[in-house]
């Protein structure tokens, strides 16, 4: 009977993990050496924006909502967002996937 209830529990413990990997985050724009205090920007609002990276997962966001996310980014700066690339290099398991924008002057 115990020997029953230790793989249950066992099962159980496998079956939540694989659960929460198959879960998904909200996009987020990523921040380069954002943990990284001694990073001369690091805490503090970027005065201009060349570009934008956000993270994200295929799974749960729209393209759209990338394009909403970069343009009202761009926007706090004046500028417009266009779509550059995707890339798998830096966000993390989560949010596998990057789209970059361009941040230009209309």
């Amino acid at each position: 009977m115990h020997s029953n209830g230790m793989k249950i529990l066992i099962l159980t413990v496998v079956a939540v993990f694989i659960a929460a990997g198959c879960t998904t985050s909200n996009p987020y724009i990523y921040k380069h050496n954002e943990f990284n205090r001694a990073s001369p920007d690091f805490n503090r609002i970027p005065k201009d924006r060349k570009n934008i990276k956000i993270c994200y997962s295929k799974l749960s966001t729209k393209l759209s909502d990338l394009q909403k996310m970069a343009q009202k980014e761009c926007g706090l700066y004046g500028k417009i967002a266009r779509f550059q690339e995707h890339d798998f290099l830096h966000c993390p398991l989560m949010t596998p996937t990057g789209a970059t924008f361009n941040c230009l002057r209309p």
